[in-house]
């Protein structure tokens, strides 16, 4: 007190800077509001009915979507092992097979693709782990694993060139599925599926484009948290019943049952919301940061809506980044997010 007393002067002087940097710092926010996107969008009426959405594989050649098929109905029918390829196929077009696989909007929980192979057993990433720079066609064949897979947890084993010397032993663990785990994952696909109409059931019917979406975002803030805890707790991880318990199902629609999801799974969950509320969704894919030190993988929500394609956080993890905004137009996403390469987005 009697500083304050004996530097009245300097005491008022730099109490006005302080109050004229919050008047600023709020200044610049609210301007910062009023020129976002969120602010722009609309109300418009939705469409009827559910949307569906094939953005990625309305964009494999016949040859990829041949693939894709037959991988599709070996995760539908949990029938894990060794799936062999109609024709071989390069690096980057096995990458858009199963990347079109993973996110065009299944639930697929419970199983996943790797350890693409050569004819001759040759695991192609075991020198070098990025496909998009392996043009030969030369990948003919790949493991489905499945979480209830009898054998999931056996490793694989590798000569110095990469075979799979026990690729016999692994496909046999592989295709005979337990019936405990299997009415497990029919159990969380029920669970799920429950929850998702449940959200359903609850949106406003006169809701339009702007407020469905902002319910669908104020439901994830209400109800999930962000899986933080994967990327320390998967250095434990010695078997792939933790790959899949521990990380693989907060990707996922049925991270809602678990209540935590990954930014991936936030992303899905909000574009399946999207699509059954009919506005046509997908989840795209890149990488945010232009500084390459703080590079990581991202994901949007791209959302058809106002006759243009919104880019949505659905996590709202990067939320500081983007003036706690939530909603980007086409230029804004990609001024922080470097789509991948061998997909086109708009």
């Amino acid at each position: 007190m009697n500083f304050i007393r004996k530097h009245q002067k300097a005491v008022f002087f730099v109490g006005l800077i302080v109050l004229l940097l919050g008047m600023l710092a709020y200044w610049e926010r609210q301007s910062t509001l009023s020129k976002s996107t969120a602010s722009k969008l609309t109300d418009e009426p939705r469409k009827s009915g559910e949307a569906v959405s094939t953005f990625y594989y309305d964009q494999l050649t016949k040859k990829e979507a041949a693939v894709y098929d037959l991988m599709k109905d070996r995760l539908d029918r949990m029938k894990g092992g060794v799936v062999e390829f109609p024709e071989p196929m390069s690096g980057p077009e096995y990458l858009r097979v199963t990347t079109a696989l993973e996110d065009e909007g299944y639930n697929y929980f419970y199983g996943f693709y790797d350890i693409p192979m050569t004819a001759d057993d040759v695991y192609v990433k075991y020198k070098n782990t990025d496909l998009t720079t392996q043009k030969e066609k030369k990948i003919t064949k790949a493991i489905l694993f499945l979480s209830c897979a009898q054998g999931i947890n056996e490793a694989g084993d590798y000569a110095k060139d990469g075979t799979v010397k026990n690729l016999a032993s692994i496909q046999e663990g592989l295709s005979v599925n337990s019936e405990e785990k299997v009415e497990k994952i029919v159990k969380t696909q029920n669970e799920t599926e429950e929850i998702l109409s449940q959200i359903m059931e609850k949106l406003p019917s006169d809701y339009g484009e702007k407020k469905t979406v902002d319910y669908f975002l104020d439901w994830l803030d209400e109800n999930l948290s962000v899986a933080s805890h994967i990327g320390e707790e998967a250095l434990d991880f010695t078997n792939m019943d933790d790959v899949f318990d521990g990380a693989y199902i907060y990707n996922n629609l049925s991270s809602l049952t678990e209540k935590k999801a990954t930014p991936l799974g936030y992303a899905k969950i909000l574009s399946e919301l999207c699509n059954r509320a009919g506005m046509e969704s997908h989840i795209v894919l890149g990488i945010w940061g232009k500084s390459s030190i703080q590079q990581e993988g991202y994901v949007f929500c791209a959302v058809q809506m106002n006759g243009q394609t919104i880019y949505v956080d659905a996590s709202g993890s990067k939320a500081s980044d983007l003036g706690d905004q939530k909603y980007m137009n086409q230029l804004e996403a990609k001024n922080h997010l470097k789509f991948v390469d061998y997909f086109e987005y708009e």
